[in-house]
């Protein structure tokens, strides 16, 4: 099993909102977070691979609770960086196997 650390790390997270930038573009964000706060009502998300906030930030700024999960510290440290990511509910840990 890889390592997640070799895959999304420092080096990858410092660059990944930028060579990503076509999947952070409101049009293509908008609908997905439009869809998830009509869906989660009055309740809180829970996004899966949260990375740096892509659609939990805007999530959130429509008033859903969102909670994340990743297995990059890289990451998240991008996502606490940025407005509104420390508002994020996330593990501080996640336990995962190791090969």
């Amino acid at each position: 099993m890889r390592d997640t650390d070799d895959y999304f790390g420092e080096q990858v997270a410092a660059s990944y909102d930028e060579s990503s930038a076509a999947m952070f573009e409101p049009g293509v964000v908008d609908p997905a977070v439009t869809f998830l706060a009509e869906s989660a009502e009055d309740g809180p998300a829970l996004e899966f691979g949260i990375g740096t906030g892509r659609i939990a930030l805007p999530l959130a700024a429509r008033g859903v609770p969102v909670h994340g999960i990743d297995t990059s510290p890289a990451m998240l440290a991008r996502l606490r960086a940025k407005a509104g990511g420390d508002e994020i509910a996330v593990p501080s840990e996640i336990s995962r196997p190791r090969s």
